[in-house]
């Protein structure tokens, strides 16, 4: 087993020498591509047929999340350039009170995510926003970006829009609907609980001595008044979040809202090549305010670069542990290991957890556990809701909380924040795991104990 598991420990150990012995500005990728290269030395006199098609497998299974993410640096880019961005910022310091301002960011993101159906849309979107507001105000960055995500992956989980939530729900054979009926349970639990974590972390913050003055801020930074907003800009944000409802895929959300922000810039200023220019370099802020400028200048495909190589050195460390047999090895083992329901569940989320480790894709960590404990659940006579359910709570929750996964980088990204940053932040997605995994563990003692 441990030969099994050594790929991870090499991962672990590159971090750790690449984030703090011989530190480097992009630690991760590096680490993915050396502890790959370990991992592949090590068993390099097997003759493995299986590594060019895992490597293909997981380059396919990214590559969607890849594109969307240069459509996402092109969004933010237009919507800073065109004022989109700006106008968002102002109408969340209008709406958002420092009272609540934590609680608040966690509850708009929910809602958001569960209209559109997808996490990234909010967080590419709307997120972006509310860490601007968060920046005027003097909010910390990583504590707002922990709410977000937080709300974008309730929100996410929940919805009937989410591609996640459907595909867990087609791999078991459970209804859409039971199936998040059946998840309420425990994700409302667990939301309410981060809920009342952000509440109290807010207050910290506001008796904190270094954010005295932070209601007094938002009128420092902007000198038109609230009546000066043109609401008119916020169609490009109409435009994203209710082609959800036609189901359009997010790739199309997008693109509405570059297409009608690079029509508002055409529109104030004329036809210019210098919003080409910022789609590809990103857009370079002057308003005189340095919070301000710091925080709307950015953006563009340049920005996505970075992001793109570490999802890529996770396809070739995932290439090398599947296609060198390091995975089975572990299922195998797990599913030896699982003896009753509750291992039975308890692998499901540890392989989805593993997976997420692995392959850098939320989509695998549903597909593979899915299809490796179908027929010991069925076998165990355990309820295809409880699988399914499982498999989010895993899976589907995890992701974002892993920096080379898609999801975790997607996050980065967007809201820029590295995820070691916001982890300790992310209360819904932390909470939500060890209540899953603790209430398993307390059937499981009720039954041996009955």
């Amino acid at each position: 087993m441990f030969f099994s598991l050594s790929p991870l420990f090499y991962l672990i150990l590159s971090i750790l020498f690449f984030r703090f012995v011989w530190i480097v500005p992009y630690p991760h990728p590096l680490a993915l591509l050396v502890a790959g290269l370990i991992a592949f030395l090590q068993r390099r006199y097997r003759k493995s047929v299986f590594l060019k098609s895992s490597f293909r497998k997981n380059f396919f299974s990214v590559l969607p999340a890849m594109e969307i993410l240069f459509f996402v640096g092109m969004l933010i880019a237009s919507w800073a350039y065109s004022g989109v961005l700006l106008t968002m910022i102002q109408a969340g310091i209008l709406f958002l009170q420092p009272d609540y301002f934590l609680p608040s960011l966690a509850v708009v993101a929910a809602i958001a995510a569960m209209v559109s159906g997808s996490s990234w849309t909010t967080a590419g979107t709307l997120g972006v926003a509310l860490m601007g507001v968060a920046e005027v105000i003097s909010f910390p960055g990583t504590m707002a970006a922990g709410a977000i995500v937080s709300g974008c992956y309730f929100g996410d989980k929940l919805s009937p829009l989410s591609d996640t939530t459907n595909l867990a729900s087609s791999l078991t054979h459970v209804p859409i609907w039971k199936h998040i009926q059946h998840m309420l349970k425990t994700t409302c639990i667990s939301f309410g609980i981060a809920i009342l974590g952000f509440y109290i972390l807010n207050l910290y913050v506001l008796n904190s001595h270094a954010n005295a003055e932070l209601s007094l801020k938002p009128g420092l930074i902007f000198s038109l008044p609230s009546s000066s907003i043109l609401w008119i800009k916020l169609i490009p944000v109409i435009l994203v979040f209710g082609s959800s409802f036609f189901k359009l895929h997010i790739r199309i959300s997008l693109i509405l809202g570059i297409v009608s922000a690079i029509g508002f810039s055409i529109v104030e200023l004329g036809i210019q090549w210098q919003i080409w220019e910022t789609l590809v370099f990103g857009f370079e802020s002057n308003t005189g305010n340095e919070v301000l400028d710091r925080f709307l200048s950015g953006g563009g495909v340049v920005a996505i670069l970075p992001t793109e190589i570490l999802i890529l050195s996770a396809v070739w460390f995932g290439a090398v542990v599947e296609g060198y047999g390091y995975l089975n090895e572990i299922l195998i083992k797990i599913k030896i290991w699982a003896k009753d329901k509750w291992d039975i569940l308890l692998s499901t989320m540890a392989t989805s957890f593993l997976l997420n480790l692995v392959t850098a894709d939320q989509y695998l960590s549903l597909v593979i556990p899915a299809r490796a404990f179908r027929s010991l659940a069925e076998e165990n006579s355990i309820p295809e809701k409880d699988i399914s359910r499982s498999l989010e709570d895993s899976g589907t929750i995890t992701s974002p909380l892993i920096p080379w996964n898609s999801c975790g980088a997607f996050m980065s990204t967007s809201l820029g924040i590295s995820v070691m940053s916001f982890f300790p932040f992310a209360f819904f997605n932390l909470f939500h795991v060890i209540l899953s995994v603790s209430l398993l563990l307390i059937e499981k003692n009720k039954f041996k104990s009955s």
